[in-house]
């Protein structure tokens, strides 16, 4: 059923127990049937040569780390410009979420509270928080009234949500919208949690596509309450070295290198290895980032214009989303049409139940593939819309 599909709110069902990411049960089998037009795919495809980039050192990867590594808080600390005492390493953003929600309740004498998680989001971070036995309540960013620009926050709602939450969890760079904050909305949201004594845990894995424009901000900047999460996952197409950073007030960040340490022990040798030698290269992908933009964005736009599909373009990102016409429902289009034509797409009722009609698109794959996937997506639109049309 669909309804499983979508991330699960509330408190956890001690009858089912974890709650599964209903997600995978629908997109797993998708992704196993290969087919040759992939534009699922919300991180960056980029391929690290990694035996040129570690040289002999390539050979060291199996060897202990302890003692001929620099410690691998410095190069995040140096990107981002803070004290090293702030950074904490950890096994990817999702790990973090863990170690964030440990360290932010580390004081905390009650066992569970409330949290506040923003919806549309990728499941993990709603239902993370009820690992724990955490309630968990929703607060939404909205589609823009006019169709166009910032995806907005409805601030009496949200505060009615914060006053009754300990946690605030929130994706700035919205999944599957691509859109940020508008920075009215930002600054409302941290002032009024600061206000109310509520920590922000903000999943910033998408948030490095903007790194080189004015408008990043991480929230880490706007106050000793609020928590970075971040990876080399999603912009450095390097998720498979399960690499990840937290960057949170110094008291807050020795609690999480302490939650860390009971969870994960200490990172692997190759994960270090590899981080420390690729460091000094990553603005090779957000070059490419760049490029996949400026390449495969007009392809997409043209065809979306040809079918008169509203097109809210975020500004920055790998992804984006939009509605289909005539009611055509996402998931039915995806497994009929796209399916005939080979694409793989993600319908919006991942992210949240009413998005049901909603297409999240990627642009993250080479050029060259991108422009095959979209010839056939426009295929596959063709003929879902004239087959709406003609009944």
């Amino acid at each position: 059923m669909a309804e499983s599909y979508w991330p699960v709110f509330g408190s956890k069902n001690y009858e089912s127990g974890i709650p599964k990411i209903g997600y995978l049960d629908w997109y797993v089998p998708r992704l196993e049937e290969n087919r040759p037009h992939n534009l699922s795919l919300n991180g960056m495809q980029y391929e690290w040569d990694i035996k040129e980039i570690m040289e002999d050192s390539i050979y060291e990867i199996a060897n202990h780390h302890i003692g001929n590594l620099k410690d691998p808080r410095i190069n995040v600390s140096n990107r981002e410009r803070v004290d090293v005492e702030r950074v904490v390493i950890c096994h990817g953003a999702t790990q973090g979420l863990h170690i964030a929600i440990c360290a932010a309740l580390a004081n905390n004498s009650d066992k569970t509270v409330t949290i506040a998680v923003e919806s549309p989001c990728y499941a993990p971070i709603v239902q993370s928080p009820q690992l724990f036995n955490h309630e968990v309540i929703k607060v939404r960013r909205l589609k823009p009234k006019d169709s166009f620009g910032h995806w907005r926050i409805d601030k009496q709602k949200w505060l009615q949500a914060i006053q009754k939450s300990e946690i605030l969890m929130i994706t700035p760079i919205l999944n599957p919208s691509g859109w940020d904050y508008h920075s009215d909305d930002r600054e409302w949201i941290v002032n009024t949690c600061k206000e109310h004594n509520v920590i922000i845990i903000a999943d910033e894995v998408y948030l490095d596509t903007k790194r080189r424009h004015e408008e990043y901000l991480p929230f880490y900047k706007l106050g000793e309450h609020c928590i970075s999460i971040n990876s080399l996952t999603k912009v450095y197409s390097l998720g498979t070295i399960r690499f990840g950073w937290i960057i949170a007030s110094p008291k807050i960040a020795e609690q999480a290198r302490r939650a860390f340490i009971t969870l994960g022990g200490m990172m692997g040798s190759p994960t270090l290895r590899i981080a420390e030698s690729v460091f000094p290269h990553l603005d090779i992908a957000l070059d490419k980032v760049q490029e996949y933009r400026e390449k495969n964005l007009p392809l997409l736009r043209r065809v979306l214009e040809r079918f008169d599909i509203i097109w809210n373009e975020p500004s920055h990102g790998l992804f984006g989303a939009f509605k289909l016409p005539y009611g055509i429902n996402a998931m039915d289009f995806i497994d009929r049409e796209c399916k005939n034509y080979g694409v793989l797409l993600v319908p919006g009722n991942m992210f949240e139940p009413d998005l049901d009609e909603w297409i999240r698109v990627a642009w993250s794959i080479e050029p060259k593939l991108f422009e095959k996937a979209i010839i056939n997506l426009e295929k596959a639109l063709d003929l879902a819309i004239s087959q709406k049309t003609s009944q």
